[in-house]
């Protein structure tokens, strides 16, 4: 919807909620692009109710103060992605399964949602601390959504063992900045969910004699290295006149 229109300008349909639907898509809209142009910070209410053609206290209606919008924005653009996220995490599928899943999911929304992530990581720290704590509870339930698929594999002895949730802090931490890269990839989003996805379950996955092909294969190097003897004042003296090789017979 063009930045032009005032929201004043909107024709008043007959369903009321779908009309303040429209509303908020238009301040969404409208405060984004001063978020990214501006900055959260030295963008005002009265900024956001100038680019959407109405007065502050109209705005005031719908959103507390800026930090409120962003929130509300965060919570629209993810409602439903979290709502198929848990659903996907409680699911009857193999861990793997669900893990790959998962992954997938959250690349290709990362990536979708661009340009919209790329302004709420900027600036969450300029939330209010309501906002903040708001926030901060939502994404540790989606945490503990994929700390209990990792501790599942690891129980069914789909996963290798470690700690989960140093498992999942690493998951998540590779899937934050996906946006920032994924346009200089060189790929399709869907064969950079694809490539990660089977990053992670190789790294995960849980190999029964790993361990002793591990030592096997330590003990093969060590026997293959050449013994080092020790450099003592004596054998630097006899490695320099020749040794004590035997002469004759």
């Amino acid at each position: 919807m063009s930045r032009s229109i005032p929201i004043k300008q909107l024709p008043r349909a007959s369903d009321g909620e779908r009309r303040a639907e429209n509303v908020r898509r238009i301040v969404y809209e409208r405060a984004l692009h001063l978020f990214d142009s501006k900055g959260f910070r030295a963008t005002s209410m009265n900024d956001i109710a100038e680019a959407c053609g109405v007065s502050k206290p109209a705005i005031y209606h719908y959103y507390r103060n800026k930090s409120h919008l962003l929130e509300t924005l965060y919570e629209d653009v993810t409602a439903e992605f979290f709502m198929t996220m848990e659903k996907l995490a409680r699911s009857p599928d193999d861990a793997a399964t669900r893990l790959y899943r998962l992954i997938e999911l959250q690349t290709l929304y990362n990536i979708e949602n661009r340009r919209f992530l790329i302004i709420f990581w900027r600036e969450r720290h300029e939330f209010d601390p309501a906002s903040r704590k708001s926030l901060a509870a939502r994404e540790r339930e989606f945490e503990a959504w994929v700390q209990h698929v990792i501790e599942e594999g690891q129980a069914a002895g789909e996963f290798r063992r470690q700690d989960p949730k140093i498992a999942m802090m690493g998951i998540l931490g590779l899937l934050s900045t996906v946006h920032r890269w994924a346009p200089h990839a060189g790929a399709t989003p869907a064969v950079i969910a694809d490539e990660l996805g089977r990053l992670v379950l190789d790294g995960l996955a849980a190999v029964p004699d790993a361990a002793g092909r591990a030592a096997a294969q330590h003990e093969k190097t060590t026997s293959r290295a050449p013994t080092r003897r020790r450099r003592t004042t004596k054998n630097i003296a006899e490695d320099d006149h020749g040794g004590n090789q035997d002469v004759g017979s």
